[in-house]
């Protein structure tokens, strides 16, 4: 099964300890296809949980930014809030209601009824 660009040959490396990060290299897309690829992750067997740490602190530790990643004192951090629980529900993630960035709060206005 392929499930845009992720295959599920047998299910042994969703066990294994291969790090995975959130990314691509496709070039530019409107930044709100990204959702698209937690989509794509999820279907292809990793948990959400897994999936929600490659875009965090597995991707922050592959580029070896031990500033980025995780929510501490003294690290640089965005909080991203969204209605739901993007662990029960990756699509979740599409909906998200506001960044934090350097303690400032940024929303998005609505976009054809749904946040951005």
């Amino acid at each position: 099964m392929t499930t845009r660009g992720f295959s599920r040959p047998s299910g042994c490396w969703l066990e294994a300890a291969y790090r995975v990060a959130y990314g691509t290299d496709c070039g530019m897309f409107p930044f709100s296809h990204g959702i698209l690829e937690f989509q794509a992750m999820v279907k292809a067997g990793l948990s959400s949980v897994r999936v929600l740490k490659a875009a965090t602190s597995v991707a922050a530790k592959l580029l070896g930014r031990g500033d980025l990643g995780v929510l501490a004192p003294g690290k640089l951090a965005d909080i991203v809030a969204m209605p739901g629980d993007p662990i029960a529900d990756i699509g979740a993630t599409a909906k998200v209601d506001f960044v934090m960035k350097d303690g400032v709060v940024y929303r998005a206005p609505d976009h054809e009824g749904q946040r951005a």
